[in-house]
């Protein structure tokens, strides 16, 4: 039995690729990307158990991968956790070369 935060970001992980595979292909065509079946896309979209080889092809074939970590950060802020990745600044460094 997986935990309600486990579910929560399978759905969200899935809802996140359907909406960005629909923009490119149909799920016959990514499912050969990814070197699954249809049917295993469609659990993947569904948020059902995949392995997580499986979901991380999916992201990277769609330059998502990035987003798994964003969603990581999410669910652990609504629960009161810890941020897994800590965003970079884009403020450039002052090096004090002063010596």
């Amino acid at each position: 039995m997986r935990s309600e935060k486990a579910l929560k970001l399978a759905k969200r992980m899935g809802d996140l690729i359907r909406q960005y595979r629909t923009l490119q292909y149909t799920q016959s065509t990514f499912a050969k990307m990814i070197g699954v079946s249809r049917s295993t896309v469609q659990k993947l979209e569904q948020g059902e158990v995949v392995k997580s080889d499986i979901l991380f092809e999916a992201l990277i074939v769609l330059d998502l991968q990035g987003t798994l970590l964003d969603e990581i950060n999410d669910l652990a802020e609504e629960v009161g956790g810890y941020q897994a990745r800590q965003r970079k600044s884009n403020k450039p460094q002052v090096i004090n070369d002063d010596f």
